[in-house]
Protein backbone atom coordinates (compact mmCIF):
# COMPACT_ATOMS: atom_id res chain seq x y z
CA UNK A 1 0.00 0.00 0.00
CA UNK A 2 3.26 2.39 -0.15
CA UNK A 3 2.01 3.60 -3.41
CA UNK A 4 -1.13 4.71 -1.76
CA UNK A 5 0.61 6.84 0.79
CA UNK A 6 0.15 4.07 3.74
CA UNK A 7 3.11 2.42 4.53
CA UNK A 8 5.35 5.37 4.44
CA UNK A 9 3.56 6.58 7.42
CA UNK A 10 4.84 3.50 9.62
CA UNK A 11 7.28 4.42 12.10
CA UNK A 12 10.47 2.51 12.30
CA UNK A 13 10.97 2.55 15.18
CA UNK A 14 8.78 -0.54 15.53
CA UNK A 15 10.21 -3.06 12.88
CA UNK A 16 10.63 -6.66 13.66
CA UNK A 17 8.61 -9.52 14.50
CA UNK A 18 6.80 -8.53 18.09
CA UNK A 19 3.97 -11.43 17.80
CA UNK A 20 3.24 -14.18 16.35
CA UNK A 21 -0.17 -13.42 15.58
CA UNK A 22 -3.19 -12.48 12.58
CA UNK A 23 -5.45 -10.02 11.92
CA UNK A 24 -8.31 -9.46 10.17
CA UNK A 25 -10.35 -5.58 9.71
CA UNK A 26 -13.26 -5.28 8.16
CA UNK A 27 -14.15 -2.31 7.36
CA UNK A 28 -16.84 0.53 5.18
CA UNK A 29 -15.43 3.29 3.67
CA UNK A 30 -17.81 5.57 1.40
CA UNK A 31 -14.96 7.77 -0.09
CA UNK A 32 -11.66 6.43 1.43
CA UNK A 33 -11.25 8.18 4.38
CA UNK A 34 -11.83 4.90 6.85
CA UNK A 35 -9.86 2.20 3.81
CA UNK A 36 -6.52 4.45 4.58
CA UNK A 37 -7.12 4.13 8.70
CA UNK A 38 -8.10 0.35 8.19
CA UNK A 39 -4.84 0.02 5.43
CA UNK A 40 -2.60 2.30 8.47
CA UNK A 41 -3.88 0.12 10.90
CA UNK A 42 -2.94 -3.26 8.97
CA UNK A 43 0.89 -2.13 8.22
CA UNK A 44 1.67 -0.58 11.84
CA UNK A 45 0.13 -4.18 12.80
CA UNK A 46 2.67 -5.84 10.03
CA UNK A 47 5.87 -4.50 11.52
CA UNK A 48 4.67 -5.50 14.87
CA UNK A 49 4.50 -9.12 13.09
CA UNK A 50 1.01 -9.13 12.87
CA UNK A 51 0.03 -10.21 9.67
CA UNK A 52 -3.12 -8.17 8.83
CA UNK A 53 -5.76 -8.26 6.15
CA UNK A 54 -8.18 -5.89 5.50
CA UNK A 55 -11.57 -6.69 3.98
CA UNK A 56 -14.42 -4.69 2.38
CA UNK A 57 -17.37 -5.34 3.89
CA UNK A 58 -18.97 -5.05 0.59
CA UNK A 59 -17.05 -8.17 -1.27
CA UNK A 60 -17.51 -10.48 1.87
CA UNK A 61 -20.51 -13.16 2.20
CA UNK A 62 -20.99 -14.96 5.99
CA UNK A 63 -19.18 -18.13 5.21
CA UNK A 64 -16.23 -16.28 4.09
CA UNK A 65 -16.28 -13.77 7.27
CA UNK A 66 -16.62 -16.66 9.61
CA UNK A 67 -13.52 -18.38 8.39
CA UNK A 68 -11.62 -15.23 8.61
CA UNK A 69 -12.67 -14.93 12.12
CA UNK A 70 -11.95 -18.20 12.74
CA UNK A 71 -8.54 -18.15 11.23
CA UNK A 72 -7.11 -14.49 13.15
CA UNK A 73 -5.98 -13.58 16.83
CA UNK A 74 -7.26 -10.49 16.48
CA UNK A 75 -10.68 -8.84 14.57
CA UNK A 76 -11.22 -5.39 14.25
CA UNK A 77 -14.32 -3.12 12.51
CA UNK A 78 -14.13 0.09 10.83
CA UNK A 79 -16.94 2.98 9.60
CA UNK A 80 -17.27 6.57 9.24
CA UNK A 81 -19.96 7.95 11.57
CA UNK A 82 -23.06 10.05 9.51
CA UNK A 83 -24.52 12.03 11.94
CA UNK A 84 -22.86 9.93 14.79
CA UNK A 85 -23.83 6.82 14.08
CA UNK A 86 -23.19 3.37 11.88
CA UNK A 87 -23.52 3.69 8.16
CA UNK A 88 -26.52 1.31 7.07
CA UNK A 89 -24.11 -1.10 5.35
CA UNK A 90 -22.47 -1.60 8.37
CA UNK A 91 -25.48 -2.35 10.25
CA UNK A 92 -26.62 -4.99 8.08
CA UNK A 93 -22.60 -6.53 8.07
CA UNK A 94 -22.85 -6.47 11.89
CA UNK A 95 -26.62 -7.56 12.30
CA UNK A 96 -26.60 -10.32 9.35
CA UNK A 97 -22.46 -11.09 7.83
CA UNK A 98 -20.22 -11.06 11.41
CA UNK A 99 -20.49 -14.55 12.64
CA UNK A 100 -21.54 -14.90 16.58
CA UNK A 101 -19.03 -16.07 18.76
CA UNK A 102 -18.80 -16.83 22.41
CA UNK A 103 -17.62 -13.77 24.09
CA UNK A 104 -15.10 -12.64 22.37
CA UNK A 105 -13.28 -9.29 22.16
CA UNK A 106 -13.07 -6.68 19.42
CA UNK A 107 -11.43 -3.14 18.17
CA UNK A 108 -13.55 -0.65 16.46
CA UNK A 109 -12.67 2.78 15.21
CA UNK A 110 -14.78 5.24 13.10
CA UNK A 111 -13.16 8.07 11.46
CA UNK A 112 -14.79 11.82 11.93
CA UNK A 113 -13.98 15.46 10.67
CA UNK A 114 -14.38 17.00 14.03
CA UNK A 115 -16.78 15.22 16.42
CA UNK A 116 -19.13 12.06 17.20
CA UNK A 117 -19.38 11.79 20.29
CA UNK A 118 -19.63 7.36 20.99
CA UNK A 119 -19.22 7.30 17.56
CA UNK A 120 -16.88 3.81 17.54
CA UNK A 121 -19.23 2.34 20.51
CA UNK A 122 -22.68 3.31 19.17
CA UNK A 123 -23.71 -0.39 18.06
CA UNK A 124 -22.02 -2.06 21.60
CA UNK A 125 -25.18 -3.46 22.57
CA UNK A 126 -25.47 -5.19 18.92
CA UNK A 127 -22.54 -6.41 18.99
CA UNK A 128 -22.66 -8.01 22.37
CA UNK A 129 -25.78 -9.83 21.21
CA UNK A 130 -23.53 -11.53 19.25
CA UNK A 131 -20.88 -12.45 21.68
CA UNK A 132 -18.60 -9.91 20.82
CA UNK A 133 -17.06 -7.31 23.79
CA UNK A 134 -15.52 -4.34 22.49
CA UNK A 135 -12.19 -4.14 23.95
CA UNK A 136 -10.98 -1.13 22.79
CA UNK A 137 -12.39 2.16 20.51
CA UNK A 138 -10.81 4.97 18.91
CA UNK A 139 -11.68 7.76 16.83
CA UNK A 140 -9.42 8.88 13.80
CA UNK A 141 -9.54 12.40 12.95
CA UNK A 142 -9.84 12.53 8.82
CA UNK A 143 -9.91 15.51 6.23
CA UNK A 144 -13.65 16.46 5.79
CA UNK A 145 -15.20 14.46 2.64
CA UNK A 146 -18.51 16.51 1.82
CA UNK A 147 -18.03 18.66 -0.39
CA UNK A 148 -22.24 18.77 -1.68
CA UNK A 149 -23.56 22.18 -2.58
CA UNK A 150 -25.62 22.28 0.31
CA UNK A 151 -22.94 22.73 2.28
CA UNK A 152 -21.10 25.98 3.32
CA UNK A 153 -18.02 23.36 4.30
CA UNK A 154 -14.85 23.86 3.11
CA UNK A 155 -12.99 20.81 1.78
CA UNK A 156 -9.75 19.99 -0.21
CA UNK A 157 -9.15 17.32 -3.07
CA UNK A 158 -5.14 17.77 -3.21
CA UNK A 159 -3.74 15.17 -1.31
CA UNK A 160 -1.35 17.42 -0.59
CA UNK A 161 -3.62 19.37 1.68
CA UNK A 162 -4.13 16.49 3.71
CA UNK A 163 -0.55 15.53 4.72
CA UNK A 164 -0.39 17.02 8.14
CA UNK A 165 -3.58 15.27 9.30
CA UNK A 166 -2.46 12.27 8.52
CA UNK A 167 0.76 12.52 10.15
CA UNK A 168 -1.44 13.23 13.38
CA UNK A 169 -3.49 10.29 12.84
CA UNK A 170 -1.02 7.56 12.24
CA UNK A 171 0.70 8.82 15.48
CA UNK A 172 -2.73 8.10 17.47
CA UNK A 173 -3.13 4.67 15.41
CA UNK A 174 -0.01 3.69 16.51
CA UNK A 175 -0.50 4.57 20.35
CA UNK A 176 -3.99 2.83 19.97
CA UNK A 177 -2.15 -0.31 18.63
CA UNK A 178 0.07 -0.39 21.15
CA UNK A 179 -2.66 -0.44 23.64
CA UNK A 180 -4.54 -3.12 21.99
CA UNK A 181 -1.57 -5.30 21.46
CA UNK A 182 -0.33 -5.14 25.27
CA UNK A 183 -3.72 -5.51 26.42
CA UNK A 184 -3.87 -1.56 28.05
CA UNK A 185 -7.24 0.41 28.09
CA UNK A 186 -8.10 2.88 25.33
CA UNK A 187 -11.64 3.61 24.91
CA UNK A 188 -12.39 6.67 23.37
CA UNK A 189 -16.70 6.95 23.30
CA UNK A 190 -17.42 5.34 26.61
CA UNK A 191 -19.09 6.58 28.98
CA UNK A 192 -22.58 8.86 29.79
CA UNK A 193 -21.31 12.10 28.85
CA UNK A 194 -20.18 10.92 24.78
CA UNK A 195 -23.18 8.69 25.19
CA UNK A 196 -25.20 11.67 25.88
CA UNK A 197 -23.22 14.07 23.48
CA UNK A 198 -23.30 11.34 20.18
CA UNK A 199 -27.26 11.25 20.87
CA UNK A 200 -28.04 14.30 19.97
CA UNK A 201 -26.59 14.26 16.67
CA UNK A 202 -27.91 10.80 16.22
CA UNK A 203 -31.51 11.02 17.23
CA UNK A 204 -32.35 13.43 14.81
CA UNK A 205 -30.19 11.97 12.16
CA UNK A 206 -31.98 8.98 12.11
CA UNK A 207 -35.23 11.15 12.63
CA UNK A 208 -34.57 12.24 9.40
CA UNK A 209 -32.48 9.19 7.48
CA UNK A 210 -35.50 8.05 5.57
CA UNK A 211 -36.26 10.82 4.02
CA UNK A 212 -32.40 11.65 3.38
CA UNK A 213 -32.22 7.94 1.26
CA UNK A 214 -33.94 9.30 -1.87
CA UNK A 215 -31.86 12.68 -2.04
CA UNK A 216 -29.30 11.52 -4.80
CA UNK A 217 -30.68 12.11 -8.17
CA UNK A 218 -28.07 12.46 -11.95
CA UNK A 219 -28.09 14.85 -14.61
CA UNK A 220 -29.73 12.58 -17.81
CA UNK A 221 -28.40 15.82 -20.01
CA UNK A 222 -24.96 15.41 -17.96
CA UNK A 223 -24.71 12.07 -18.04
CA UNK A 224 -22.24 9.92 -20.51
CA UNK A 225 -23.93 6.69 -19.58
CA UNK A 226 -20.34 5.06 -18.34
CA UNK A 227 -22.02 3.34 -15.58
CA UNK A 228 -19.13 4.21 -12.78
CA UNK A 229 -21.89 5.32 -10.30
CA UNK A 230 -24.08 2.16 -10.60
CA UNK A 231 -20.81 -0.14 -10.06
CA UNK A 232 -19.34 1.48 -7.00
CA UNK A 233 -22.83 2.26 -5.07
CA UNK A 234 -22.80 0.59 -1.77
CA UNK A 235 -26.79 -0.28 -1.52
CA UNK A 236 -27.83 -0.54 -5.00
CA UNK A 237 -29.60 2.60 -4.97
CA UNK A 238 -28.57 3.26 -8.75
CA UNK A 239 -29.46 1.08 -11.83
CA UNK A 240 -28.65 1.94 -15.56
CA UNK A 241 -31.50 2.00 -17.81
CA UNK A 242 -31.99 2.88 -21.36
CA UNK A 243 -32.92 6.26 -20.35
CA UNK A 244 -30.43 6.93 -17.75
CA UNK A 245 -29.60 6.26 -14.36
CA UNK A 246 -32.58 5.93 -12.06
CA UNK A 247 -32.46 5.76 -8.25
CA UNK A 248 -34.60 3.34 -5.80
CA UNK A 249 -34.41 5.20 -2.62
CA UNK A 250 -31.99 2.92 -0.85
CA UNK A 251 -28.93 5.41 -1.01
CA UNK A 252 -27.21 4.97 2.61
CA UNK A 253 -25.40 8.75 2.07
CA UNK A 254 -21.66 7.82 1.65
CA UNK A 255 -21.86 10.14 -1.51
CA UNK A 256 -19.43 8.41 -3.04
CA UNK A 257 -21.27 8.24 -6.57
CA UNK A 258 -21.56 12.23 -6.16
CA UNK A 259 -17.44 12.57 -5.42
CA UNK A 260 -16.68 10.21 -7.82
CA UNK A 261 -18.82 10.74 -11.02
CA UNK A 262 -15.96 11.98 -14.19
CA UNK A 263 -18.66 14.43 -15.35
CA UNK A 264 -20.64 16.05 -12.11
CA UNK A 265 -23.79 14.15 -13.64
CA UNK A 266 -24.62 13.02 -10.05
CA UNK A 267 -26.65 15.52 -7.66
CA UNK A 268 -27.51 16.07 -4.03
CA UNK A 269 -30.62 17.53 -2.90
CA UNK A 270 -31.37 18.15 -6.48
CA UNK A 271 -28.27 20.59 -7.04
CA UNK A 272 -24.74 19.57 -9.44
CA UNK A 273 -21.59 20.30 -8.58
CA UNK A 274 -19.67 23.70 -8.09
CA UNK A 275 -16.55 22.98 -9.68
CA UNK A 276 -15.67 26.49 -9.03
CA UNK A 277 -15.79 25.68 -5.18
CA UNK A 278 -13.21 22.99 -6.01
CA UNK A 279 -12.86 19.19 -7.19
CA UNK A 280 -14.91 17.04 -5.24
CA UNK A 281 -12.93 14.73 -1.99
CA UNK A 282 -11.81 11.47 -3.91
CA UNK A 283 -9.64 9.97 -1.21
CA UNK A 284 -7.36 11.55 1.42
CA UNK A 285 -4.19 9.90 -0.89
CA UNK A 286 -3.91 9.95 -4.48
CA UNK A 287 -4.93 6.35 -5.79
CA UNK A 288 -7.73 5.69 -3.93
CA UNK A 289 -10.33 3.34 -6.68
CA UNK A 290 -13.74 3.04 -4.62
CA UNK A 291 -13.73 -0.06 -7.16
CA UNK A 292 -11.51 -1.96 -4.64
CA UNK A 293 -14.33 -2.09 -2.02
CA UNK A 294 -17.61 -1.96 -4.00
CA UNK A 295 -19.20 -5.66 -4.55
CA UNK A 296 -19.01 -6.33 -8.40
CA UNK A 297 -21.76 -5.69 -10.70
Amino acid sequence: MDSAGVGRLVDERYVGVLYAMTAVIFCFSGTGNTWWCAQRLASSLGVRGVQTRVVSIERIGAAAAAELVAAADLVGLGWPVYGSDLPEPMKLFIDTTLPSVDRRRVFTFCTQWLFSGNGARVYERELAARGWAIGWSAHFRMPNNICVTVSPLSWSADPEDHTKRLEKTARRIDRFLEAVLHGRSFSRGRGLVPAALGAMQRRPFRRWFLRLRDDISVDAARCTRCGRCTRICPSGNLTMTPDGVVTHGTCVICLRCYNFCPVHAVRYMRRPHRPERGLPYRGPVAGFKPEELAADR
